[in-house]
């Protein structure tokens, strides 16, 4: 079932959490990182990275994060959906978002 909501953190950072098979949940965030900090080791112009991480339950993180410089102009919001929509291609998976 498609139903992927983008919410926003803490940091007001926008993510999505699906469901890539029964039980395993990832999520993933647009984080913006300080252009001119260590932090942006890809030297991205404006900072952006596409962060992914395992769930340990739906709004719980768990494991280490993987980051992916972000040079796209793309709104936040459609990176999001399209990579979230390309994994689930790949891996064959169904995509399911977080239930209400």
């Amino acid at each position: 079932m498609l139903d992927l909501r983008i919410e926003h953190d803490g940091n007001g950072a926008p993510y999505i959490e699906w469901e890539q098979r029964p039980g395993g949940i990832k999520r993933a965030w647009v984080q913006r990182k300080d252009p001119m900090s260590d932090k942006n080791w890809a030297e991205v112009e404006d900072g952006r990275y596409l962060n992914v991480v395992p769930c340990t339950d739906w709004g719980r993180t768990g494991g280490n994060a993987t980051d992916f410089p972000i040079f796209s102009a793309m709104p936040d919001e459609q990176i999001l959906l399209a990579f979230v929509m390309a994994v689930s291609a790949i891996t064959g998976c169904p995509v399911t978002g977080r239930p209400a």
